[in-house]
């Protein structure tokens, strides 16, 4: 089964945020963010229950990148919440 991921506006400006500092550092390592990024997506359509638990929240790694994907799983759906360096405390909400 296969799921469908939707990615909220608030991760959309992160990851908006993360593409323009990598490309600012070096260009194209942004765009290789977004190619490790979407693989993570990817891997959450096919099977997001495999992923690391915290709370009522679900966090993903990015490959190769210290990034970290907040999510939740409703039904068919995979919500992505944020887009996280994982040197960065997550939300209260989105577990310890």
């Amino acid at each position: 089964m296969s799921y469908t991921v939707q990615v909220l506006p608030e991760a959309t400006e992160e990851i908006g945020e993360i593409f323009t500092d990598y490309e600012r550092g070096k260009p194209g390592l942004g765009h290789r963010f977004l190619q490790a990024l979407n693989a993570c997506y990817q891997s959450l359509a096919l099977s997001p229950s495999g992923q690391k638990r915290k709370g009522d929240f679900r966090h993903a790694m990015v490959h190769k990148f210290p990034y970290r994907v907040v999510y939740e799983v409703r039904g068919h759906l995979v919500v992505v919440y944020q887009v996280r360096h994982t040197s960065r405390k997550p939300h209260p909400r989105f577990g310890p």
